[in-house]
């Protein structure tokens, strides 16, 4: 006999849109042929599957793919297009060095080879003639270095462009090795799109190492602590997780298709890491302590103004002497 809430149950759980019917169609081929479900096999069997589709479905999931990726293969070429530019500039500011070194010493041998002429002669006419003739070898020499000077000018002016270029383009903070705010923000407005097309929930959090911790170290010491929780962050992260510095200490999260209860949760799993974690600093053991602040997407807002919401909640945690506080719940 079938139970009376089979039928619910299956409903629940049959696929509702077009894009579920046709992932469970893929999922269930590779079942049929007897090919592992994993992520490489799913991504190929997905795309050859998708051809087979009516044009407007696949319309309709490129546009959704094109959200979800970002041309990183353009990016890496264009960033090692300048930083090769950059090399070459350099290369030719180096060689334009050794051009003036080369000429001020021999400017140097010239003027001590002419003085020790001067020195053992005695005629004023023939000491004349060796006083221009100095004069001359200097002004040719002095014309070849203001060349140079100038060229160096140029090369050191249009490397500075480009290394502020590549800057601005990067991706990482390189003293912590996570996303920079910048990227940080790009990730974050993405998501918010995605969100708003396909109505789930993630969510951003915010969080530091206390200031009753941090304000005891010295400035080498905070550096130190702010890799140690960096390094913590990357190894307990899930591979869908995006982690940033924002600026002085304070780090952000961007947690995927996850509510403020599994935001909550990570917060505790990170606080027990750090917690059982031997961190030594200048010679000491030191027991870092955390304070966080989650804010749940479920709209389309401005990326900076979540980030403000999760660092108001993290401030107000720390007033409180909690762990973390969730936006809009205190």
């Amino acid at each position: 006999m079938e139970d009376k809430y089979s039928s619910i149950t299956k409903d629940l759980n049959e696929p509702t849109s077009p894009l579920e019917r046709f992932a469970k169609k893929v999922f269930d081929k590779l079942i049929e042929d007897g090919v592992p479900p994993l992520p490489i096999y799913y991504k190929v069997y997905f795309f050859n599957m998708l051809d087979e589709e009516p044009l407007d479905f696949k319309k309709q999931i490129y546009e959704i793919i094109s959200l979800e990726e970002t041309p990183e293969l353009d990016k890496d070429f264009e960033l090692e297009k300048k930083i090769k530019l950059s090399f070459k500039y350099t290369k030719e500011l180096l060689q334009r060095v050794a051009l003036i070194y080369k000429n001020t010493n021999f400017l140097k041998d010239i003027i001590a080879s002419q003085i020790q002429e001067i020195n053992h002669t005695a005629s004023p006419k023939i000491m004349q003639k060796l006083i221009e003739k100095l004069e001359n070898k200097i002004e040719q020499i002095y014309s070849k270095l203001e060349k140079e000077h100038r060229a160096i000018k140029n090369l050191y002016a249009k490397n500075v462009e480009l290394i502020k270029e590549i800057e601005n383009n990067s991706l990482f903070d390189p003293k912590y090795g996570v996303y920079n705010e910048k990227y940080f923000l790009k990730l974050l407005e993405k998501e918010i799109k995605l969100i708003n097309k396909f109505s789930h929930i993630s969510s951003v959090v915010v969080l530091k190492i206390k200031d009753s911790v941090i304000s005891k170290l010295s400035e080498k010491g905070k550096i130190l602590a702010n890799r140690s929780l960096a390094k913590i962050l990357l190894k307990t992260s899930r591979r869908t997780d995006e982690i940033a510095h924002l600026k002085e200490g304070v780090f952000a999260m961007l947690l995927k298709h996850t509510d403020r209860i599994g935001a909550g949760k990570t917060v505790e799993r990170i606080a027990d890491m750090i917690g059982n974690a031997a961190i030594f600093l200048e010679g000491e053991e030191i027991e870092l302590e955390i304070v966080a602040g989650i804010a749940e997407i479920k709209e389309e807002r401005p990326p900076q103004e979540y980030i403000f919401k999760a660092i108001n909640a993290m401030k107000k945690a720390e007033k409180e002497n909690e762990l973390y506080l969730i936006e809009g719940e205190y």
